[in-house]
C-alpha cells in the first residue's frame, strides 16, 4: 500500500495530454503506471513489464522507465533485455531519477546494451552522484582518477571517492585510503587513510582489510594494536586477500600480537598456499604437523 501510495503522489503532478479516465481521474498512461505496479507486487510480472513500457515510452512516467530498466538489465522474471534497458534508463535519467542516472551512466560508461561512450557518461553519473547515488560518485571518481573521457584531476578524484565513501560505497573507501595513503590528488593523510581502510575492512573488502592491518600493525594514522592487526590480517585472508593469509601466518609463528602458535601459523600459510601462493605452500610444508 505504501508503494502504490509514493507511486501515485509521483502521477499526480504529470500532465501528458492523453485521455483522462473519469472515474479515476488518471490519464491512460498513469493509468498504466498505477497498473503495472499492482501487477508487479501481486507477482504477475509479464503485466507489469508490459504495462510499464507503456507508461515509459509513451507516457514519459520517469519512475516507470527506472521499473522497467531494472526488469530488463537484471532479467527479472523477463527476459534479459540491455538494448531496452539502456533505452529505459535514459528516458528514467532524463526524467530526473537519481536511480535511472546512475545506471544509464554506468552502462555508457561499460558499453552495455550499446557502444561505449565514457565522455556521455559524464552527465548522467554527475546528476547520479549529486542526487546520493554513491556508486556513481565512485564510478565518476574513477573517471577523473584515470583520466578517462574527461582530462585527469586527481583531486576530483579524490573528493569524488570520498563523497562514495561517505555514502557506504566499500570501493570508494578503499580508493579513498590508497589516494590519502599516497598523497594524490592533496596532501598525504595517513589518519584519513586508516580510517578509509577500516570501513572498507568493515564492509568486507580484503584488501582493505590487509591495508588497515599493515596501518594497526605499524602504527600509521592510528595507534599502533599488533593485536588488532593479527585479527584485520587474519579477516583479510578470510575474504581471499594472500598477504593477509601470509601476514598472519608469519605474526603467529613469531608470536607477534599474540602467543606463538604453529598450528595456526600452518594454517594460514596453507590458506595462502590454497589461494595460488608458493610461498604459503613452501612455509606451511616447513612446520611439522602438530
Amino acid at each position: 500500500m505504501q508503494n502504490l501510495l509514493k507511486i501515485l503522489v509521483a502521477l499526480a503532478v504529470i500532465v501528458t495530454g492523453s485521455t483522462v479516465h473519469a472515474q479515476s481521474g488518471l490519464n491512460s498512461y498513469q493509468q498504466a503506471a498505477l497498473d503495472g505496479q499492482e501487477a508487479q507486487n501481486k507477482g504477475d510480472h509479464a503485466t507489469a513489464f508490459a504495462q510499464y513500457k507503456i507508461a515509459c515510452f509513451d507516457g514519459n512516467i520517469g519512475v516507470t522507465c527506472n521499473n522497467l530498466g531494472a526488469m530488463a538489465y537484471r532479467g527479472t522474471h523477463v527476459a534479459k533485455d540491455l538494448p531496452l534497458a539502456r533505452r529505459a534508463y535514459e528516458k528514467g535519467c532524463a526524467a530526473n531519477v537519481a536511480s535511472s542516472c546512475d545506471v544509464y551512466g554506468k552502462m555508457l560508461k561499460n558499453g552495455e546494451g550499446g557502444p561505449e561512450d565514457i565522455a556521455a557518461s559524464l552527465g548522467p553519473l554527475t546528476k547520479a552522484c549529486d542526487g546520493g547515488r554513491e556508486s556513481a560518485c565512485y564510478n565518476l571518481g574513477y573517471l577523473y582518477y584515470a583520466g578517462k573521457g574527461v582530462s585527469a584531476d586527481l583531486g576530483k578524484g579524490r573528493g569524488l571517492f570520498g563523497k562514495a565513501c561517505e555514502g557506504g560505497n566499500v570501493d570508494g573507501c578503499y580508493a579513498l585510503g590508497l589516494m590519502s595513503q599516497n598523497g594524490e590528488g592533496g596532501a598525504v593523510d595517513l589518519t584519513g587513510a586508516a580510517k578509509a581502510f577500516q570501513t572498507s575492512c568493515e564492509q568486507g573488502k580484503a584488501d582493505g582489510c590487509l591495508n588497515y592491518g599493515n596501518a594497526l600493525y605499524g602504527g600509521e594514522g592510528v595507534t599502533q594494536d599488533r593485536v588488532a592487526a593479527r585479527e584485520t590480517f587474519a579477516k583479510a585472508c578470510n575474504a581471499g586477500a594472500i598477504g593477509g593469509c601470509m601476514n598472519t601466518g608469519i605474526l603467529a609463528r613469531t608470536g607477534d600480537g599474540g602467543a606463538v602458535d604453529m598450528a595456526m601459523a600452518r594454517k594460514y600459510f596453507g590458506y595462502a598456499c590454497k589461494l595460488g601462493n608458493q610461498d604459503g605452500c613452501n612455509e606451511a610444508k616447513a612446520i611439522p604437523q602438530q
